[in-house]
Formats: structure tokens, C-alpha cells, sequence
């Protein structure tokens, strides 16, 4: 009986079956609508969204994940999925524009994106257009509001969901928190719109960009082992890089993995990690052209070019790799994830050469990488700091050709537990304590001299590099600036390549909670590590006072002693005046042989000659800059300063309000170890934020006034809200924009290469 009604049933379900397969075979499909070409869109949308948008709406902290730095990114439209959520307990799909799917079909299909434009022509998509729609309702709810687009995301579906989401906040029209479009940015908006959001023209490859690409190409892609280990060192430090040919400037590219050689189009390989199996025999190494707006928070660039080429083949192919027969590294992740065994074939030297001719991009990979912002990534470093270099001469793992092999297990990264419980911090931990107490060993058994002055690397101008941190951003600058610093970093080979293993090519921005606190906590064992490291160019009897200072707080001292010892060393090779000094004398002493310029205002020892308006403002700003004073205390992380000058010809500085800790060791409580009183304010030429959080202006004639008005701020008294009234841009003003405009074009004039749009979600909500 039971046989004959599971016949009976089964017989239903397969005629079922057979039946709605037969429908869905002759029922018409959903009409594909093609997208249609606009002619004007490199010149007047593009650039709209670059002047008005872009700012908000770029990489993964984009507000629905609105990306609109290229039209594919509009198209894509947007997404309910908050990125930024590392308390998550599971990773999530990552959604990369340009690598996760290929085309707005699979974005919609595969990853949940819905259009806020469509293809339809006339006025019906103006109608239905959510991004039109939150455009015109901000024309009409014009008046400033405090809103922060770094996480009030509303991401309506659809209109009915729009209709309510604006009846219960009518404020949130686009761009949220600022002021409207004009009524010409408004209308070259409608007629895109109107006319189908078409895409714009192809993009063409200039025949000397095409060039350098073939013989770039040609280069990464020989057919030998040496070149096959190299080429994949190279790409797992470049794969976030924006790269320019020199011989081509204004054209950016990406490295990429792809399953097809030149010249055959690129079939790209988008795995989350760079060294994550590809999953096919043989991987040729590609250049894709990046057709992006490039924004200053995600912008890495690095230049090739014939001196370069020249100058990797000195270091890979040239040099002698030893008698061992060299084999090509697995992609097991014990072996890829730990750059010690993976490429032990080559060099330490090459290796770590490869690192510092470079050290500004690569370091500056660790803060424009794989992360957007990060409040909890970034609270494992200092307000501002300086990061010095070993000399590879100078340094035992690149001297002994023994050693890193001995150590490499001990040098393993929390990324290659994934996001499991393998992942945990607490066995790597252990794991760098064996290391360190294996380098004491050796230093211990194999004595080597005191370190001195000529122990720092000094090849070029990147050899000194200055950090702020500004909250969740932070920026990178060659050279010493801002004065001598609360503490400094000495980084060595292992340090180095660990620093970027860690937060670079194994950090997933999309993985789970593990994940996030792993790679977080990892990374406070190497800021330990490198600061120890300069502990040992000290008096043996200052080092551990000094450490003391870095690690205030009840019993923090204590604790830091017996979870991350300091292992010592001999005395160094260096006089000092006065030893109770001797980590500000030390620092002076490594700046006094940097090869570049040294800034003028907080290093007060350096001249500020001539009568011009930047001279006449740097010699004023030196009233208030480094010294803790009340008026600091009042200021926002980080802003830009505007001096008009009457050759029009205006200058632009970043106010940096450093904030004073008692230590950075702990996740989750950075609140309960500031130390306001303490605080200090540089100030530097230039743009050194990715996000402001505040304009100033001032004009030459009123720079006294300014620094008058500074010097006289207090908390609570209300000073402040009248000098931003006198002198900062609210989000409301109607000159928001057009400052706005002037930061990014000076920043695109004083560095072309470096600059990208500012963003600004993290501007006053005042």
C-alpha cells in the first residue's frame, strides 16, 4: 500500500514538474532592455556625481552600497547589505564593483542590487527613478540637518517604500546633509534620466598605455619557475594598487590574475585574498584599466616604469636565488598565507629591497587597502607617529640566510584560520612569543654590536614616513612631520611583510567577527613589536620608563610586561646629551638624516624664510602648534584650512587635532584612556585627511585674527560656535559646494598623482 501511494504521489510531483517546465519554456521572458549610449555623460554626468556624490557614495561604506564612481556603479544601483557590521558572526559575499560580477544582470540576480535609474525612455523613468526622486526631495527639504551619511542609510526598493520613508523623514533627500544640486546640475540630472540613463562612450586606451602594458605583461608572464615565484610576490602586493606607466600618465590600471594571456580580453580570477586558490593551472598576470573615479580614501598609486623595470629584474631576476632547487609556492593556505614559506625561494634581501624602495605605497596600503574606514582597525595605532626602517644590512633576518627559515612557522597570520575558530589571536600570540624569544637567542649566541644611527635605512625619501590617525581614517606622509611624536616605529623585514599580510592581502572586509578582532589584535603585537625595535637604539636603562610611558593606566604597564615582554639587547653605539631624554634626542637625531625637506612649523628648528603669505602664515601658525592648550580640545579630528591670498593663488593646510592616550592597547574602550588635556594641534601644507571633518577659510589679511581667535578657544563657553561661524563652512552654506570644488581641484594641482575626491562623511554635524 505504501509503495503504491509513493507511486501515486511520486507520479504527481514528475508530472508537476514537467508541467512548469513546459510553461516557463513558451512563457514569454521579462523583456531585456538594452542600455542605451549617452553621448553627454563623460562630460556632464560623470562629472556631477564626481563633484556632488562621490564624496558619499564610493568604495564599501557607500550608503546602500550606491557606488557612483562610474556608471557601472550607477547601474548596478544599490543594496540593503550593510558592509561595515564586524560584529557579524558569519562573512559575507564580498561585492567588489568590476570583480564579483560582470554585469548589472548578475549584480541583480546573484546579489540582491536593485536600480535606483532605469533604461526607460521619457518621463515615465523620471517618474519612477529613486536616485531623481531623493535628488528633487532635497530641493525641496533644503534646510541643513544633522544627519551622518556614515550610518543613516535608508535604502528604499522601491517607490512605494520611498513615498513612506520620505513622509516619516523628509530630510533625507540626496545629497543627505548638504545642500541641494542647482537647478542646472538638477537638469543635466533629468535629461540623463529622461533619456535612459544611457552609458557612456568606451573609454580608450592610449597606443603608449597599450605598449607599456604588453611589455609589463611580458615581463610577469615568462614561462619559468623563477619568474613564475616572483611575478606572484610582485602581484600579492600590488593587487591593490593603482598603477600608472610613467610613459602614460592620467591612465590607471590594476594587476589582476586571469585565466587568458595577451592578447586575448581579460578573464579576471577574483578571489577574496590575493594568494586564494585560482583554481586553474596556470594564471597569467594582467593589466585591467581602471575606469573608476578615483577617491582619496582607496587610492594606492604606483608607478611603473624602465627605471622600475630595471630595477625588479636587479632584485629578482638578476640575483642569485642559491643552489636549492627553486619550486613554485603552493596555494595550500598554510604555505600562501605565510609570505616565510611561500617565497623562501627568494632572497630576504630582494624581498625586503622590494619593500622599501617602495615603503610610502606599501604602508599606505595598510590604510587605503581593503578598508574604507575602521574605527576598530584603527584604534590599534597613535594619533600621529613616525615609522623608520632597519637597514637590510642591519637587519639579522635578511644577514643570516638560516634564520627566517628556522622561525617561519612561528610567523603565521591570523588569516590563515579564515574566519573559524582557527583563526583565534591567542595561538599566534603564542606563536610570535616563540619568534621573539628565538631572535633574543640569536642575538644572544651570535653578538652583534649596539644599534646606531646608521642601523636606519636612508635610500630615499620614503625612508622616514609620518602616520595620523584621525578616528576611523587615518593618512600617510613622506617625511617627518608634525614634531617630535609620543612614540615612533622601527620596522624590520619581518615586521613589515607581516604589517601587510596582516591588514592587506589577508584582511577580508567582509568576514565575521573572528576575523575582524583577530587581524586587529595580531597587528597590536606588531606595533609592539616595531616600537620595541626602536627601544633598542636607547640606554638599556631608559628603555623600559619609556615603555611605561606608551602603556599608562592602572596596572596596563604590568600587564603589557607579562603578555608582550621586551626582550633587550646590548647598549646602542649612540652618545646622547641628556639619557632621560633620549627618545626625543633620537628621534631629532634619525630626522636630521632624512634626505627630503623638513616641514617648518612643528619642527621649530627649521627656518621659515621670505615675506610671502606662506611664510607669514607658517611663522604665525607656530603660536599654536604643538602644546597642549584648552582651544584643542574644542576641535574636530581633522580639517582643512583654506588662506585666501590675493594672487588668488590660495594656499591649503590640514588642522590635526592629535589626541592624547594613555595607551592604545585595548579594543572597544579607547574613550576610558584619552587624555583631552594633553591633546596637540599640527598643522600641515597640504591635504593629509581622506575625510575632513570640517572647511575653514580665512584671507591673509585676517590670518592674525584667525590665530588670535584660535589661541583664545575654550570648551563650553561658546568661542567655538562663533568662530566656525566666523570662519568655518557649515554643512548648510550655500558656499559649501563651491569650497568643496576647491579642495579637490587644489589637491588634483599640488599632487595629480596622490589625489583623489575627499570624502565627506565624517563632516560636522553641527
Amino acid at each position: 500500500m505504501r509503495r503504491s501511494w509513493a507511486l501515486v504521489i511520486g507520479t504527481i510531483v514528475a508530472s508537476a514538474v514537467v508541467a512548469y517546465f513546459a510553461i516557463k519554456a513558451t512563457s514569454p521572458r521579462a523583456p531585456v532592455i538594452p542600455v542605451p549610449t549617452y553621448e553627454p555623460y563623460t562630460a556632464q554626468i560623470q562629472p556631477l556625481f564626481d563633484r556632488r556624490c562621490v564624496a558619499c557614495h564610493a568604495c564599501f561604506d557607500a550608503p546602500c552600497q550606491l557606488n557612483l564612481q562610474s556608471f557601472d556603479g550607477a547601474d548596478r544601483g544599490a543594496n540593503k547589505t550593510i558592509v561595515y557590521r564586524p560584529e557579524r558572526i558569519t562573512s559575507i559575499p564580498p561585492t567588489r564593483m568590476f570583480q564579483d560580477a560582470r554585469t548589472t544582470a548578475e549584480w541583480r540576480t546573484k546579489f540582491d542590487f536593485f536600480p535606483v535609474v532605469d533604461h526607460k525612455q521619457g518621463q515615465a523613468n523620471v517618474d519612477t527613478s529613486i536616485l531623481y526622486h531623493l535628488v528633487q526631495q532635497r530641493r525641496r527639504e533644503a534646510k541643513a540637518t544633522p544627519l551622518d551619511a556614515s550610518t543613516h542609510h535608508v535604502c528604499p526598493r522601491t517607490n512605494v517604500e520611498l513615498d513612506g520613508m520620505l513622509r516619516a523623514e523628509p530630510e533625507v533627500g540626496m545629497p543627505f546633509g548638504f545642500p541641494p544640486l542647482s537647478d542646472d546640475e538638477t537638469a543635466r540630472l533629468a535629461d540623463w534620466v529622461r533619456s535612459g540613463a544611457g552609458a557612456p562612450m568606451p573609454i580608450a586606451t592610449s597606443t603608449i598605455a597599450q605598449s607599456e602594458v604588453s611589455k609589463w605583461e611580458s615581463f610577469l608572464d615568462a614561462d619559468d619557475v623563477k619568474t613564475r615565484t616572483f611575478a606572484r610576490y610582485i602581484y600579492e602586493h600590488l593587487f591593490f594598487a593603482h598603477v600608472q606607466f610613467g610613459a602614460a600618465p592620467g591612465e590607471w590600471f590594476r594587476l589582476v590574475r586571469s585565466r587568458t594571456a595577451a592578447p586575448a580580453p581579460i578573464d579576471e580570477i577574483a578571489t577574496v585574498r590575493p594568494y586564494d586558490d585560482p583554481q586553474v593551472a596556470y594564471v597569467h598576470y594582467r593589466f585591467r584599466r581602471l575606469t573608476e573615479t578615483l577617491v582619496v580614501k582607496t587610492h594606492i598609486p604606483y608607478r611603473l616604469d624602465d627605471a622600475k623595470l630595471a630595477r625588479l629584474r636587479a632584485l629578482f631576476v638578476d640575483s642569485s636565488w642559491g643552489d636549492k632547487k627553486i619550486e613554485a609556492p603552493s596555494y595550500a593556505p598554510e604555505v600562501a598565507t605565510n609570505p616565510f614559506i611561500a617565497f623562501q625561494s627568494i632572497p630576504a634581501r630582494s624581498r625586503y629591497q622590494f619593500l622599501l624602495d617602495d615603503a610610502h605605497y606599501h604602508v599606505k596600503t595598510f590604510i587605503h587597502g581593503p578598508v574604507c574606514k575602521g574605527a576598530v582597525a584603527l584604534d590599534v595605532i597613535d594619533e600621529q607617529f613616525l615609522i623608520f626602517f632597519l637597514a637590510p644590512e642591519s637587519d639579522p633576518s635578511v644577514t643570516d640566510a638560516s634564520f627566517l627559515p628556522r622561525v617561519s612557522s612561528y610567523l603565521a597570520i591570523p588569516a590563515q584560520g579564515g574566519d573559524g575558530i582557527e583563526a583565534f589571536y591567542e595561538r599566534f600570540r603564542l606563536r610570535e612569543l616563540e619568534y621573539l624569544k628565538a631572535r633574543a637567542a640569536m642575538r644572544r649566541d651570535a653578538p652583534v654590536p649596539g644599534r646606531a644611527l646608521t642601523d636606519l635605512w636612508n635610500g630615499n625619501l620614503d625612508s622616514v614616513l609620518t602616520v595620523y590617525r584621525h578616528f576611523d581614517n587615518a593618512y600617510v606622509l613622506r617625511g617627518p612631520i608634525g614634531g617630535v611624536p609620543k612614540t615612533a616605529w622601527v620596522m624590520d623585514y619581518p615586521i613589515f611583510e607581516r604589517m601587510y599580510y596582516d591588514l592587506v592581502a589577508g584582511f577580508d572586509v567582509f568576514g565575521n567577527v573572528v576575523h575582524q578582532i583577530a587581524t586587529r589584535r595580531y597587528m597590536n603585537l606588531l606595533r609592539i613589536e616595531a616600537e620595541d625595535e626602536l627601544l633598542m637604539f636607547v640606554p638599556g636603562a631608559q628603555r623600559k620608563r619609556i615603555r611605561d610611558e606608551w602603556y599608562r593606566g592602572h596596572g596596563v604597564a604590568q600587564l603589557v610586561d607579562v603578555a608582550d615582554p621586551f626582550f633587550g639587547g646590548p647598549e646602542p653605539a649612540i652618545r646622547y646629551d641628556d639619557p632621560a631624554q633620549a627618545k626625543e634626542e633620537l628621534v631629532r637625531k634619525a630626522v636630521a638624516q632624512y634626505r627630503g625637506d623638513h616641514e617648518p612649523i612643528q619642527w621649530n628648528d627649521v627656518a621659515i624664510e621670505g615675506d610671502d603669505s606662506r611664510a607669514r602664515f607658517e611663522r604665525s601658525a607656530r603660536a599654536i602648534v604643538n602644546r597642549p592648550a584648552p582651544f584643542v580640545r574644542v576641535l574636530p579630528d581633522a580639517a582643512l584650512l583654506r588662506v585666501r591670498v590675493p594672487t588668488g593663488d590660495d594656499l591649503v593646510y590640514t588642522l590635526v587635532r592629535n589626541r592624547a592616550h594613555k595607551n592604545i592597547d585595548f579594543m572597544f574602550l579607547e574613550n576610558e584612556f584619552l587624555e583631552p588635556e594633553k591633546d596637540t594641534l599640527n598643522i600641515v601644507r597640504g591635504v593629509a585627511v581622506s575625510r575632513p571633518n570640517m572647511f575653514f577659510t580665512v584671507a591673509t589679511n585676517d590670518v592674525s585674527k584667525f590665530i588670535g581667535d584660535f589661541a583664545a578657544l575654550a570648551p563650553d563657553d561658546g568661542s567655538y560656535r562663533h568662530f566656525i561661524e566666523r570662519f568655518a563652512i557649515r554643512r548648510g552654506d550655500p558656499r559649501f559646494w563651491e569650497t568643496s570644488d576647491f579642495f579637490n581641484d587644489a589637491f588634483v594641482k599640488a599632487a595629480p598623482d596622490e589625489a583623489g575626491i575627499i570624502d565627506l562623511t565624517r563632516y560636522a554635524n553641527d
